[in-house]
C-alpha cells in the first residue's frame, strides 16, 4: 500500500469514526426525546447570542496571544495578520485533524511572511500552543480543587467517579508540565552541559537544536510576553465558560453550575483538539459524558449548539481565505496529512 492511498484510507476512517459519533449523540438524544423537549420548549436568544458572542471573542483572543508569541520574537506581525491567519487557520482545521492540523497551516502562513527566520516562526506556533494546553490543564486542576465530588448528588456515580479520576490526572500533568517549564526558564545551565553540545553537532539537526534553544533563550528574556499569553489564555477559557454556560441557559431548562463550568470546559476542549476532522465529535461526546455526571441529560444539545459556533467560526474564517486568494496560489495552498498530525 503507497503512503497516498494510506493517507486517503487514514483520512476515511477518521471522517467515518466522527460522522459515528455525531450519529451516536443523535440517535440517544432521540431515543431520550432531547430533541422534542428542545424544540417544544421556549428559549432566551438573549443567553444564545451571548453565549456565540463570547465563542468569537474566545477565538480573536487566541489569535492575539499567538501574536503576542510572535512579537516576542522581534518578527512583524500586525493584529490583522493575526486575526486573518487565525480565522483561516480555523476554516481549513475542519479538513485537517485536530489542533496539530490547524497549527501546521498557522506555521505555513506566517512562515510565508517571514521566510529568513522560519525555525522561529514556527516555534511561535508551537509555544502558543504549549501555552495554551498548559493553561487549559491548569485551570482544570483549579476547578477541581474547588469542586467537593463528594458533596455532588449526581444519577451516574460511574462517570462522576471517571471524571475524578480524570481530573487527578489533569492535575498531575500540571505539575509535570509546570516542572517542565521551571526548568527551562529557570535553569539556563542546562544548555551548558556536555549532553547538550553533543546535540548542537549531531549532523542535520544540530543546528536547528541551536536555533530553537535560541528561541528558547528570547522567551526567557521576555517574561512580560510569556505571562501576557498565559493571561490571554485564561481569558479564552473563561469566555469559553461564558458561551457554554449561556447556551445551556438559553436553549435548555436546566444545566450545571458556572462552577461546574469550570471544569466541563476545559475538559471539553482537550476532546475538541482530538485528531478528527476539526475535532468534530469529540467534544460533543465529552459534553454528554460530563454533563451526565453532574445529573444533566442536555449535554448532547448543548454539545451541537456549541459546536454551530464553532463552525461559525470557521466560516468567517472561509470569508477571509476566500477576500485574500487572489494573494494566495494554489502551490502555496499546503496539503496537511498525517505525517503532519
Amino acid at each position: 500500500m503507497n503512503d497516498n492511498i494510506k493517507r486517503k484510507l487514514i483520512t476515511l476512517i477518521k471522517f467515518s469514526l466522527s460522522i459515528g459519533i455525531l450519529w451516536y449523540l443523535f440517535t440517544t438524544a432521540q431515543k431520550d426525546d432531547q430533541f422534542e423537549k428542545f424544540f417544544s420548549q421556549p428559549k432566551n436568544w438573549g443567553w444564545v447570542g451571548l453565549g456565540f458572542i463570547s465563542c468569537i471573542l474566545a477565538n480573536l483572543i487566541s489569535f492575539l496571544r499567538w501574536r503576542v508569541m510572535v512579537r516576542a520574537l522581534g518578527l512583524p506581525f500586525t493584529y490583522f495578520d493575526a486575526i486573518r491567519i487565525g480565522f483561516i487557520s480555523s476554516f481549513f482545521g475542519l479538513f485537517a485533524f485536530g489542533i496539530i492540523g490547524t497549527d501546521t497551516l498557522r506555521a505555513f502562513y506566517v512562515t510565508r511572511q517571514v521566510k529568513d527566520r522560519m525555525p522561529e516562526a514556527i516555534c511561535s506556533v508551537v509555544a502558543d500552543r504549549m501555552v495554551g494546553l498548559i493553561t487549559i490543564f491548569s485551570f482544570a486542576s483549579m476547578a477541581f480543587l474547588l469542586l467537593d465530588f463528594d458533596d455532588i448528588a449526581t444519577s451516574h456515580p460511574g462517570k462522576l467517579q471517571t471524571l475524578n479520576y480524570a481530573c487527578r490526572v489533569a492535575l498531575g500533568v500540571t505539575a509535570i508540565c509546570m516542572g517542565g517549564v521551571v526548568s527551562v526558564f529557570l535553569a539556563p545551565q542546562l544548555a551548558k552541559t556536555k549532553t547538550f553540545d553533543r546535540l548542537l553537532r549531531l549532523p542535520r539537526i544540530g543546528n536547528l537544536i541551536s536555533r530553537l534553544s535560541d528561541v528558547v533563550l528570547i522567551y526567557r528574556s521576555q517574561p512580560k510576553a510569556v505571562l501576557t499569553a498565559a493571561a490571554m489564555s485564561l481569558g479564552v477559557n473563561l469566555c469559553f465558560v461564558i458561551s457554554i454556560y449561556s447556551l445551556a441557559i438559553g436553549l435548555t431548562d436546566s444545566a450545571p453550575s458556572v462552577r461546574d463550568h469550570l471544569l466541563i470546559e476545559p475538559i471539553s476542549m482537550v476532546a475538541n483538539a482530538a485528531p478528527l476532522p476539526g475535532g468534530l465529535g469529540g467534544m460533543e461526546l465529552a459534553l454528554k459524558f460530563l454533563y451526565e455526571a453532574f445529573s444533566f441529560e442536555t449535554g448532547v444539545i448543548v454539545g451541537f449548539a456549541f459546536r454551530f459556533c464553532l463552525l461559525c467560526v470557521a466560516a468567517l474564517g472561509a470569508i477571509f481565505w476566500f477576500l485574500n486568494r487572489k494573494g494566495v496560489t494554489e502551490s502555496d495552498v499546503p496539503e496537511v496529512n498525517d505525517s503532519d498530525v
